[in-house]
């Protein structure tokens, strides 16, 4: 899949994608409305490579303007997100199976936490699959960059805040057993799904979201982006 075309990379921060953009070659950067994109290689591979800002609005708009301006062969999103399972520790990678809103909320309606009113299973919250094959070519590239008992595969589960407290972590491992939770994942996977175009995404742990999350993402926020990336660099790099 991977050799087929051009490969979309999306990062919410400057963090998230430093890594990536520093190693692409034969660059040109393509300014549309407030998105800077840069395109280029990264070994063999043809590529573009987007900040999207924070949050699931602007991660939705970066991945529908990529998906009409470059029209990717898959799309991958890297980045960092606040550890929800409780056998995660910070610098491990989740690799997300599916992807759930877990801030959709139409319960008042009698429906699951998390059903985005699609008239799809409306007691059980929605559920974006990243695509089988790229799960498994990133599982592999993964296991040759970090440790395979850093390596995880799981749900993840985004929304519009921040999770910082254990409270609201053990309301999201309830209610959605997810394995981690961040800002853009599912809004990205939910629009390459509309679009019909597989996607990934890949997390590194950078807080555990107990409490003490806003303490050790200054800490380790940097570090972490920079595991997610350079997963997907060694991945372009050797195939």
């Amino acid at each position: 899949m991977l050799n087929n075309g051009l490969v979309a990379i999306i990062g919410a921060m400057d963090c998230e994608v430093e890594l990536l953009k520093n190693i692409l070659t034969e660059q040109e950067t393509i300014e549309a409305g407030r998105f800077s994109i840069l395109k280029g290689k990264i070994g063999n591979h043809e590529v573009v490579v987007a900040k999207s800002g924070v949050g699931k609005v602007c991660a939705s708009s970066c991945t529908q303007f990529l998906i009409d301006k470059f029209s990717p062969v898959c799309i991958v999103n890297t980045g960092i997100a606040g550890g929800i399972a409780s056998d995660l520790s910070i610098g491990d990678v989740v690799i997300a199976t599916e992807l759930v809103q877990h801030d959709f909320d139409a319960t008042a309606l009698g429906y699951a936490r998390g059903y985005m009113c699609n008239g799809i299973n409306p007691d059980r919250p929605t559920v974006f699959y990243a695509d089988k094959t790229l799960i498994e070519i990133f599982e592999k590239s993964a296991s040759q960059t970090i440790e395979k008992s850093r390596l995880h595969k799981g749900i993840i589960a985004s929304g519009d805040m921040f999770v910082g407290s254990a409270e609201k972590k053990q309301e999201i491992k309830k209610i959605f057993n997810a394995s981690a939770a961040e800002m853009e994942g599912a809004a990205i996977a939910q629009t390459a799904f509309l679009n019909n175009v597989p996607f990934i995404i890949i997390r590194a742990v950078s807080d555990l979201a107990d409490g003490t999350a806003t303490d050790s993402l200054a800490d380790f926020e940097y570090k972490s982006a920079q595991i997610s990336s350079a997963i997907i660099k060694d991945l372009l790099n050797n195939n």
